[in-house]
């Protein structure tokens, strides 16, 4: 009889240490994060910075900052920066109603403006894109404002976005793209 009982208690704590270790593998070591299955918007300052859920490999980070008239809150124009490639793209919405021909100019402190030709204008407002090179993205990460310049009404009318918060929510899209190649 004694033999049997050590046999069952071996057994018992055979079984018992492998469950154990198996929950700690599983609820310890191989602790996901929240973010792995999840949408995630973060705010730093007048930036967003919107992510797809980390499982979807493909997907990458947006940033985007709106301007609003004063008084109204009503949207006046926006910017977005997506990877596109090796390269992040800058995407400019301007209001209706601006001049198509002249484009939009962008520059961020004292960097020289660049013209963007519009690609089209849909009910949200009128679209420019353009990548972003080296000599703009040093201009943004140093400067406090990018000023885009559209055409209304025959007028160039400047449109100041403040840069605060732009370096965060950049080093915060290195970590979500470092943490979505694992």
């Amino acid at each position: 009889m004694t033999q049997t009982n050590t046999a069952l208690v071996a057994i018992g704590s055979f079984v018992l240490g492998a469950a154990v270790a198996l929950g700690a593998q599983h609820f310890v070591f191989n602790k996901k994060d929240q973010r792995d299955d999840m949408q995630t918007v973060a705010a730093f300052q007048g930036w967003r910075l919107s992510c797809p859920p980390r499982t979807l490999k493909t997907g990458y980070c947006v940033l985007n900052q709106g301007l609003a008239r004063k008084g109204t809150n009503q949207a006046l124009a926006e910017l977005n920066i997506a990877p596109k490639d090796k390269t992040d793209v800058l995407t400019v919405v301007a209001p209706l109603g601006v001049f198509i021909l002249p484009g939009v100019k962008v520059s961020a402190g004292s960097s020289a403006p660049k013209t963007i030709s519009y690609k089209t204008c849909l009910q949200i407002g009128c679209v420019a894109t353009m990548p972003i090179d080296g000599g703009l993205a040093t201009a943004m990460s140093k400067s406090d404002t990018m000023q885009i310049i559209v055409v209304a009404d025959g007028k160039p009318v400047p449109l100041n976005f403040p840069l605060a918060g732009f370096r965060d929510a950049l080093a915060a899209r290195a970590i979500d793209m470092a943490a979505r190649s694992k």
